[in-house]
């Protein structure tokens, strides 16, 4: 079925027009078959794969996330995500809506702590379509203030489901990072429909440039979509860049019930730092992240100890910083009596052989399955187009987990051992411990 879901929104719009023009000169061009980038004069980078694809898949990426937020912005992101498709400059929320469905295709945003994400998905036959719409939602939004009045009920709706466990991540990131990485991919309960046209506007004019973009494309010939990146109406700049250390804190939410969700964090390091971020990555999985068959034990060197709860290694990783630990959710004093655990888990955390071997097999099993599905793909090649201004080949990438050794995962886990501690904490919180009572 087709559909037009929501998670983001963006400037100006400039019609199908030049999509099979070929990159300037002046682009700097690297690929193989497998993938291609090209960088354009403007900063902008592209990425695609997989041409030959049934499916075109095509996404334009900002670094817009939450973590540029400021105090007179914060949840402009999750406005901006909530935002896609309603009307632009060009086109109305119900003619994007009947097009894209006339075309049997999809349109949707999404955004997180450092992107914002607009993707579409047609038929070959349908790209001319497709792009049209999806260029008009991602730079063209006009952001009408009874349009954002209508969101109101959506975003509420959306804060009053979110699972416990997420709730907790999200307070720990405010924890660990307090602004920056610390503002929530979601808006503040007392802020919702508070955000004006102003408001927005401004905010997608410092963080939505041809600096801070990306066009990605799966199933679509490269030339084609660096013609359709150079048309992209957007301005120059490169905008802020809001740098996050790591910090000790604490972060507790009291609530109704008998059930606590609790998620722990030490410093860790970001994708800047590629070799390491991989070793904390295999630590992640042979630390934990559930249990490999149905009816099997969650027995990472991690989680074993975390009983009673439901449990899993956690590890956030961006640009340029990190987070390792765990989160965990469950009666509130089994989860006080799995907090400790895991706390003394993390500062005597060890690994051998075997736990780095079993580690890089689910690690690689990860990076083969995401990179062979098509929408993961595109995620990817957006992801680090847009925030590393390269991609990693499917090859680069297996031979990077490959690469790792037990002595690079020994040294992620002695870090993670000496580092301090922050603690985010939701639900009945009678039975859980404070920071200070954790050694």
């Amino acid at each position: 079925m087709a559909s037009v879901t929501s998670k983001t929104p963006m400037l100006r719009a400039a019609a199908a027009r030049g999509y099979a023009a070929h990159a300037q000169a002046a682009a700097a061009s690297r690929g193989s078959a497998e993938v291609q980038t090209t960088t354009l004069p403007n900063k902008l980078v592209v990425a695609s794969a997989d041409p030959n694809a049934a499916v075109s898949r095509i996404s334009i990426v900002f670094r817009a996330g939450s973590r540029n937020e400021s105090a007179d912005n914060v949840g402009a992101a999750h406005i901006l995500r909530a935002a896609g498709g309603l009307s632009t400059k060009t086109a109305t929320a119900f003619g994007i809506t009947r097009n894209i469905q006339q075309a049997g295709g999809s349109l949707t945003t999404a955004a997180d702590r450092e992107l914002v994400t607009y993707s579409v998905a047609v038929t070959k036959d349908q790209l001319e379509v497709g792009l049209k719409y999806l260029e008009a939602t991602a730079t063209g939004q006009v952001f009408k203030p009874w349009e954002l009045a209508e969101l109101t009920p959506i975003i509420r709706n959306e804060l009053a489901r979110l699972p416990v466990e997420v709730q907790a991540v999200e307070l720990l990131h405010k924890a660990a990072f307090r602004d920056g990485l610390g503002n929530s991919v979601f808006c503040p309960d007392y802020l919702v429909g508070k955000h004006s046209s102003e408001t927005m506007q401004h905010y997608f004019a410092a963080n939505c440039t041809t600096n801070r973009a990306a066009v990605a494309g799966v199933g679509v010939d490269h030339q084609m979509l660096v013609g359709f990146a150079q048309s992209l109406t957007l301005d120059s700049g490169a905008g802020s860049e809001n740098k996050s250390s790591f910090n000790t804190g604490e972060v507790r939410r009291d609530a109704a019930g008998s059930r606590a969700a609790v998620a722990v964090g030490a410093q860790a390091v970001g994708w800047n730092s590629m070799k390491e971020a991989m070793a904390f990555w295999v630590l992640q999985h042979a630390a934990g992240v559930g249990a490999a068959t149905k009816r099997g034990a969650n027995n990472g060197v991690l989680t074993k100890v975390l009983s009673g709860v439901n449990s899993s290694a956690l590890y956030n990783g961006y640009s340029d910083n990190g987070m390792f630990g765990f989160v965990l959710s469950g009666d509130s004093k089994d989860a006080g009596k799995a907090v400790e655990a895991g706390v003394k888990a993390l500062k005597s955390l060890s690994v051998s052989d075997a736990d780095v071997a079993r580690g890089k097999a689910s690690a690689l099993a990860v990076v083969a399955e995401y990179t062979e599905n098509q929408s993961t793909l595109l995620h990817q090649l957006g992801e680090e187009s847009a925030l590393l201004g390269q991609v990693y080949k499917k090859s680069d990438l297996l031979a990077a987990v490959s690469a790792v050794t037990t002595g690079d995962v020994q040294a992620a886990a002695r870090k993670v051992s000496s580092s301090k501690l922050a603690i985010g904490a939701v639900g009945n919180l009678s039975h859980v411990p404070h920071l200070c009572e954790l050694h």
